[in-house]
């Protein structure tokens, strides 16, 4: 199971240094998750290292939408 950690002083820095357009999409085990414009899909690991999550991800659906 995951644990939230802090981010490290590295992955803030890495943060501040994103192109525009990146979103911080999702921290998990210590290991944030980013969104660049073009859809693609990186981490930046606790070291502050930029790096492809090797995630393919088409299309992603709320679990919390409602139908009414």
């Amino acid at each position: 199971m995951y644990t939230t950690q802090p981010m490290t002083e590295r992955q803030l820095s890495r943060m501040e240094r994103l192109p525009p357009g990146c979103i911080v999409v999702s921290t998990r085990a210590g290991i944030a998750i980013v969104r660049r414009p073009d859809g693609q899909v990186l981490r930046i690991k606790p070291d502050g290292h930029l790096l492809a999550a090797g995630l393919n991800i088409e299309r992603v659906q709320s679990y919390l939408h409602v139908y009414g």
